[in-house]
């Protein structure tokens, strides 16, 4: 649309520019023919053939009409005849003669541009070649100045920022209606010249002025007089029209645009809302929360609660089957655990008394169930690891301080939590019957971190003994120790390392526990307390 706009204007510009400058050349061709007629009418004055030079200027002074003019006539040796100096003034000798080259006898002919002999100022007129019965020859010249010209220009009334200009036969400015004492006998631009002293008839095309304002021309040339007419607008003011447009439309776009955006929000918020309580209903499904759908007029959204509600009806259904399930399988463990410790009872252990066999057994049975007991808590979804270490410290010591934890808060698997139950029992029991714990001052410290690594984090246990029985010699590795090792390296892919030192037993259990393990506070550094240690017998 700015586009076409902005052709549509340069072309009524350019028509507009085209006339304009053929109506200018029309006027100075009909300025020259009023200088013409007087011309003529002042070439058949008897006193021009009776030679009485001083009547003809009296009557050549009354005759003149036009503003700023004047007649010369001159002979061979000197003007004879100068209106614009005063009557009787002493009149300056003709040295230069080029003007009169090509004029003949019968003919007027317009000139181009010329300082004045006695005026000293460029000027133009009209003249001929008048010869006499006794063969003299008179050269008649009605002259006006450049000033004269320029009126012309001025009475047209060219719109603000046009440029009109008037050019001779040679290309020189005649007059301007910009600048013109800068510029007025001087020639026109480059191109212009060309195009007149080719005799380009008329032309429109883009030019650079001479004060160096890119414009749009249009040039016309007088068949009668050979000069030519310019007429330029700057091609700012063609643009101008198009930049208005190209505003206005960027303004209205911008303005369809904002409220398209606005309607946009709003449909939108129409649509946000009702997707804000689908995703409202989905958090209570995920909750096990009740799920009630509303309508919110929208088909689509609607089905959609209607499918979370029925999903919430049936998860919770599914809940409280498998509550029931898990229920009822933690009953028949217990029953499972209860039969083997029946038969258990019954059997006894070669090497060993079957009493003390069967109490070891039960009491491992025990450890398992108390870690069974702690997974029921979180519905088989884990246990805390100082739990699990307190749950096996408490039929020994209970709330005491000879029992030191220290250690985040870390929950494990069900598959590491019940077996590390059962090597945290086997650590216990025999800390009451061979460690610490046998003795009043006895203390077990124990601490615990996580490692993180690239693949797979790591979890570092430090079992510590102190104020036990002093050991006099490195103990046999007996069915506890294998228990261990079994437990730790097998089961859990892990390591144990035992130490029976002078201060007390001590050993190190090392287990993978897979990437990001649950754990609320920083772990801390794997040190017993020295005081724990002090305190040893």
């Amino acid at each position: 649309m700015v586009q076409t706009g902005y052709q549509s204007e340069r072309e009524a510009v350019e028509k507009h520019l085209q006339e304009t400058a053929r109506a200018l050349s029309l006027v100075v061709d009909r300025q020259f023919g009023q200088a013409e007629a007087l011309l003529w009418a002042l070439s058949t004055s008897p006193q021009l053939y009776e030679k009485d030079f001083v009547q003809f200027d009296t009557r050549a002074r009354a005759a003149i009409r036009l503003p700023g003019a004047w007649v010369t006539v001159a002979d061979d040796r000197k003007q004879l005849v100068n209106t614009l100096l005063p009557a009787g003034s002493s009149l300056p000798y003709v040295a230069d003669k080029k003007h009169r080259i090509g004029l003949t006898a019968g003919t007027v002919r317009v000139s181009n541009l010329f300082t004045g002999l006695v005026a000293k100022r460029p000027a133009a007129g009209v003249d001929t070649v008048l010869t006499l019965e006794d063969g003299t020859g008179l050269y008649i010249s009605l002259n006006f100045f450049a000033e004269t010209v320029s009126s012309i220009l001025e009475d047209q009334r060219l719109p603000p920022g046009w440029i009109g200009a008037i050019l001779d036969r040679n290309g020189t400015v005649v007059a301007r209606t910009r600048d013109a004492e800068k510029f007025v006998g001087k020639p026109a631009t480059p191109e212009n010249v060309e195009r007149v002293r080719a005799g380009v008839r008329e032309v429109v095309s883009e030019s650079t002025s001479l004060d160096g304002i890119s414009t749009v021309i249009a040039l016309a040339r007088s068949p009668r007089s050979g000069w030519s007419t310019i007429v330029a607008v700057p091609r700012s003011e063609i643009r101008a029209p198009a930049w208005r447009s190209a505003v206005y439309l960027t303004l209205i776009g911008g303005f369809l645009l904002a409220l398209g955006t606005l309607i946009a929000w709003l449909v939108g918020r129409t649509i946000a809302g009702p997707v804000e309580a689908l995703a409202h209903l989905a958090n209570q499904v995920g909750a096990g929360e009740p799920v009630k759908a509303s309508r919110s007029g929208l088909v689509e959204i609607d089905r959609v609660g209607d499918a979370l509600a029925l999903a919430s009806k049936q998860l919770r259904d599914a809940d409280r089957r498998q509550k029931l399930l898990i229920d009822e399988l933690n009953h028949r463990v217990k029953n499972t655990l209860a039969t083997v410790q029946s038969l258990a009872a019954q059997v006894a252990r070669s090497g060993l008394p079957p009493r003390v066999a069967q109490e070891r057994f039960e009491q491992r049975l025990l450890a398992l169930s108390r870690t069974h007991n702690l997974l029921n808590e979180t519905l088989w979804e884990g246990a805390s690891l100082r739990t699990i270490v307190e749950a096996e410290f408490e039929p020994y010591v209970g709330p005491s301080q000879r029992m030191h934890l220290n250690g985040p808060e870390l929950d494990l698997p069900a598959r590491q939590a019940v077996t590390l139950g059962m090597a945290i029992h086997e650590l216990t029991t025999n800390a009451v019957k061979y460690g610490a714990l046998s003795a009043a001052s006895g203390q077990v410290e124990v601490s615990w971190k996580v490692e993180h690594h690239a693949e797979q984090d790591t979890l570092i246990i430090l079992w510590c003994e102190a104020g036990g029985p002093a050991l006099t010699s490195q103990p046999a590795s007996g069915f506890g120790s294998r228990l261990l090792r079994q437990t730790i390296n097998y089961e859990l892919g892990g390591h144990i390392d035992l130490r029976f030192e002078p201060d007390g037993f001590c050993c190190t259990i090392t287990i993978p526990i897979g990437a990001h393990p649950t754990w609320s506070v920083p772990p801390q550094s794997l040190t017993c307390h020295e005081p724990a240690r002090q305190a040893a017998p």
